[in-house]
């Protein structure tokens, strides 16, 4: 909450409180708690044979330290569904009043930042607010049912004009507007599916001018809902359904993610269909927004943390525009309008998007949604691709040291950065290399020096709008120590790139990968990452299930290589954080 406002925010709370005790919740509100709850079981009870372990392992802890019972789904479903709908709205407006309708065990804690010119509430005050709030004159809260059908109409639907099989399984269809379909059933999780569309172009088509609104339009322009629905109505509408559809603009794409269960499959596409067509704008969620998040933003030029953050971006990138940390200056820049405005440009031909579609179907039971509402979406046919806005990482030595902070503690980072060759080796081989130098760094710095909690080594790497990488340390340390530690740091590195791995490091790297890859292929949401890489890099899908085969060929040349190649020390930033001198 904003500065000063901790006595109206608790009259608030305390308020919504009162509301329930005198006049309790409503039947609608009731019924779709019901629901909600009886779907949640439902999908439990499908997904019973695909159940992930560590799932059943949380449950096992909680029997034996909580004793918790351990029914199983088929007996859990079919008790909430015998059960749940005995529930009635006395019952629980009586327990509501248990609950809130009482003046004892209230315990009020406030967590805020230091401020002068900002005084924080007394005990005395905050107790005065308790003890006015049953005496505040309340209405009984009216609940806007959302029982209305997400669409009034159906669209005029369109066709799949071409279908083309790939392997392993994998089908296209380029449907009748110039949208193409990617589909990938697969039986990892049962009633699962799940989708990622993209198309060419994000926020690098706006001008620098324009870069702020831009960039915020996802945010402010979904807050607004859809269609004919507000926020809190659309979710209203959704209760008792497992489907989303969620927009996004990045630098070089825009597009949209979700899924759902086969039960609410065309509440996905309909989604979707209004996330392209009817965007809603909605002012008052917007003034919210920004008024959130200039008290969120207000604080943190006093956090060590942020000013490490924002110079380690500036050095980086030096300064670029697009680069730059949001801050209570950004918001003011904000402008509903130009997100509005930008968010319906991105969106408004789907004829360059992809739709890439994994899990729990079969081509039958998509096909008459994705002709219904994808081949509906607007088609313009325009031809455009994504801008290089020439953020470019910084050449040379960059050495910066920032001072914020009293407690006696520093971050470091040291960031190496340089172009990259993309192909799969040269990516398994970076990865391979970091595993190694991330093992050997903990080695040194946490458990020989005890210099640290924590050390981290890692590769980033990007192949558009150019093909670089960035080679990442950081840790946190006691001040005095920082500079002995760093040299260690240096040590490590020019040791690998000069004797490079032993034999029983590269085969530790070896089983690891492969080990996260059996895990991860098992995952929806990792394939369908992977096949949505492979498409937007014009590359073959089948790739995504030959990985294991480059990790077989992880040996010591080619980690020694990778050192030699990527831990080059000529361009490379390293930023300090050291508390404030006394």
């Amino acid at each position: 909450m904003k500065d000063g406002g901790v006595e109206q925010g608790l009259e608030a709370i305390l308020a919504e409180a009162q509301r329930v005790d005198r006049f309790g919740f409503t039947s609608t509100e009731l019924e779709r708690e019901k629901q909600d709850t009886l779907r949640g079981y439902e999908r439990m009870l499908t997904q019973k044979e695909t159940r992930t372990s560590s799932s059943h392992a949380e449950e096992y802890v909680r029997n034996f330290l909580m004793g918790e019972s351990l029914p199983g789904a088929d007996l859990e479903y079919a008790f909430h569904q015998r059960f749940l709908p005995q529930i009635t709205l006395d019952e629980v407006n009586k327990l509501s009043k248990e609950w809130f309708g009482t003046d004892r065990n209230r315990i009020v804690v406030v967590t805020a930042p230091e401020k002068a010119d900002v005084p924080l509430p007394t005990s005395t005050q905050l107790t005065a607010v308790l003890k006015a709030a049953p005496s505040k004159t309340l209405t009984a809260y009216v609940d806007s049912a959302g029982s209305a059908s997400l669409m009034d109409s159906i669209p005029k639907g369109g066709t799949v004009v071409k279908a083309t099989t790939r392997e392993p399984g994998i089908t296209e269809w380029e449907l009748s507007n110039g949208v193409k379909v990617v589909l990938k059933p697969t039986n990892l999780k049962a009633d699962e599916i799940l989708f990622q569309a993209i198309s060419d172009g994000g926020t690098s088509l706006a001008s620098d001018a324009d870069y702020i609104p831009a960039s915020s339009a996802v945010n402010l322009v979904t807050a607004g809902g859809l269609g004919k629905f507000n926020l809190v109505d659309l979710r209203k509408t959704l209760t008792g359904k497992v489907a989303s559809a969620r927009p996004f603009i990045s630098e070089i794409q825009e597009g949209v993610s979700g899924g759902a269960s086969r039960k609410d499959l065309e509440t996905m596409f309909q989604l979707i269909y209004l996330t392209f067509t009817a965007p809603r704008l909605d002012r008052d969620a917007f003034t919210v927004q920004a008024t959130q998040a200039k008290t969120i933003l207000a604080n943190q030029a006093a956090d060590p943390e942020f000013a490490f953050s924002k110079a380690l971006s500036e050095a980086l990138y030096q300064n670029h525009v697009r680069r730059q940390p949001m801050t209570v200056e950004t918001i003011a820049k904000w402008d509903l309008d130009k997100s509005f405005a930008f968010y319906k440009e991105r969106f408004a031909d789907a004829s360059n998007f992809t739709f890439i579609f994994i899990g729990d179907f079969d081509l039958p039971l998509m096909k008459p949604f994705a002709e219904q509402y994808l081949a509906a979406l607007p088609s313009t046919r325009r031809k455009e691709d994504w801008k290089d806005v020439g953020a470019r990482y910084a050449k040379g030595i960059i050495d910066k040291t920032v001072e914020k902070g009293i407690e006696p503690k520093s971050e470091v980072a040291l960031v190496l950065t340089g172009p990259f060759k993309w192909d799969q080796s040269e990516r398994v081989a970076i990865r391979a290399m970091a595993n190694v130098l991330q093992e050997r760094l903990r080695e040194a710095i946490r458990e020989e020096l005890g210099g640290t909690y924590s050390i981290s080594a890692s590769a980033g790497i990007q192949k558009l709008p150019r093909s670089e990488y960035t080679f990442s340390i950081q840790f946190g340390a006691d001040p005095k120590r920082v500079g002995d530690l760093l040299k260690r740091v240096t040590q490590e590195i020019e040791k690998l790139k000069t004797e490079g791995p032993t034999s029983q490091e590269a085969a530790n790297v070896k089983a690891l990968f492969l080990r996260e890859f059996e895990t991860n292929s098992k995952q929806n949401s990792y394939l369908l990452g992977q096949l949505t890489g492979k498409y937007q890099f014009r590359e073959d899908p089948a790739g995504v299930w030959l990985v294991p085969d480059y990790y077989n060929k992880i040996d010591v040349n080619q980690i020694h290589q990778a050192a030699k190649t990527y831990l080059d020390m000529k361009n490379r930033v390293q930023v300090t954080l050291m508390p404030e001198k006394k």
